[in-house]
Order: C-alpha cells, then sequence, then structure tokens
C-alpha cells in the first residue's frame, strides 16, 4: 500500500512539478546625457536587485542620429517593470508601441529625473518612423513638468506635509540634501499622491516623489531625484529599492 502510495504521489508531481515562482524582470531604459545615469542606475541595480530580479539594461547613445534608437528594446515586451532615465527622446515607433503595450497591461514603470519629459522633443523635429508622447507626462506621470528653479540652489528633501505612511518611504532616513535642481512640478495631476517635497531658500516647495495610476491601473512611481550624488545617499538608495517592491507586489 505504502509503495502504491509513493507511485501515485511521484506520478502527480511528474504530471504537475513544483516549481518556484520566477524571478521578476526588470527592463532598464536609460538614454540621457546630463546626470551620468548610464553609470549610476546598473551600479545600483546590480549592487542591489540582482539577487532578486532578473535585470535588463536598454540605451540609447547620448548624442548623434542613433540617440533616438533604443538597442536591447525587446525585453520590454516580457519585462514586469520597466525603470525609466529617458530625457526629451522619440524612440522607433516599434518601441514606443511596446512601451504603451506594457502600461496596457496595467504593469508598472519606475521613473526618475529627466523621465517626466522623456518622450518630448520640444521644438525639435520627429525623425520619420519615431514616436514622441506629449501626455506622457500628465496622464502616465502624473506629474506637470514646467522647468526648474536653477542651478547651485541646495534643496532638501522632506516628507510631504500631508503624506502618510507608505511602503515605498519604510526606512527612508529624512531629511536629506541633494544638488539636483528642484523641478516645477505642480500642481500634480489629481490622481498622484505626493510622498516627499523639496525645498530650497526662497522658493515654494515642490513634489519630488509621487506615485500614480494609469487609466489601465499601472502602478507608477516618480522621482525627480537622480542627480548623480543622489546615488551616493542611503536614503534615495532605500527609496528606490522600495519602490521596486512596491511596484511588483499583486495589487
Amino acid at each position: 500500500m505504502k509503495n502504491t502510495f509513493l507511485i501515485l504521489i511521484v506520478g502527480v508531481l511528474l504530471v504537475h512539478p513544483i516549481t518556484a515562482n520566477p524571478k521578476k524582470t526588470i527592463t532598464f531604459i536609460i538614454a540621457e546625457r546630463e546626470y551620468k545615469t548610464e553609470q549610476s542606475v546598473p551600479a545600483f541595480a546590480h549592487k542591489n536587485l540582482s539577487q532578486e530580479y532578473i535585470l535588463y539594461f536598454s540605451q540609447a547613445s547620448k548624442e548623434g542620429t542613433s540617440r533616438n534608437i533604443l538597442k536591447n528594446s525587446s525585453t520590454i515586451e516580457n519585462s514586469d517593470l520597466l525603470f525609466i532615465s529617458v530625457r526629451r527622446r522619440a524612440f522607433k515607433e516599434k518601441t514606443m508601441n511596446l512601451i504603451r503595450n506594457h502600461l496596457s497591461l496595467g504593469k508598472p514603470i519606475i521613473g526618475i529625473r529627466t523621465t517626466s519629459h522623456a518622450f518630448d522633443l520640444k521644438n525639435s523635429p520627429v525623425p520619420k518612423g519615431h514616436q514622441v508622447w506629449i501626455e506622457w507626462d500628465k496622464k502616465i506621470i502624473g506629474g506637470n513638468y514646467n522647468g526648474h528653479y536653477g542651478k547651485g540652489k541646495i534643496c532638501s528633501i522632506e516628507h510631504f506635509s500631508n503624506s502618510v505612511p507608505h511602503p515605498i518611504l519604510q526606512n527612508v532616513k529624512l531629511p536629506f540634501t541633494t544638488p539636483a535642481t528642484l523641478y516645477k512640478n505642480s500642481p500634480l495631476s489629481k490622481s498622484s499622491t505626493v510622498l516627499l517635497q523639496g525645498r530650497i531658500k526662497d522658493s515654494p516647495s515642490e513634489p519630488v516623489a509621487w506615485t500614480n495610476r494609469t487609466a489601465s491601473k499601472a502602478k507608477v512611481f516618480y522621482t525627480s531625484l537622480g542627480h548623480i550624488e543622489d546615488f551616493e545617499k542611503p536614503a534615495f538608495k532605500q527609496l528606490l529599492i522600495n519602490a521596486v517592491k512596491w511596484s511588483l507586489k499583486s495589487n
């Protein structure tokens, strides 16, 4: 009887094998020329995320005609999360459609610094066969980017005055400072929830980190931080680690 029972169990396992949950995949999209995120983001990711997640990196040149061509973009299609550091690019239609489809499926994104104006070429012409996404900031990021307050002003990063406890802020020690210019983002979209604010002398405070939900219910975390010196600060790194976990956690 025991042998018959063991044979039955083995047979069930062969037909329906027990497998561990596969690791979630993250594609990092990097295409900007101001903050050296082609260095800081991979270094951060490999050190803090590589044991728990499968990481892919898609990059575009900083300058020249290839600046709007994202390499290795095919990984976007099957990624669970997109981590984006892009400034004023118009990728090929196929690449942009992969990003649009990712969001339409309700999959999350994280954006840092210049990602609020990732797909707006401002007044530059759009190359043939490429796309911009003018509504990206307000409809996806949930922001309202309108320039910054100028260089040379140390910015203090603090809790937003009306913020409530949020898992993205767990173990993020505040305040801390950043040399990055403070972005003008007020007012945000109504769907956004502010987590952190930035303050500089003689200027109003501005939201610097928030969450949003798109029309397709995709989770969005964005922060206007992302200066190369920010990646040296434990609080900023913890903020990003928490954001990744929050983004990939089931609703």
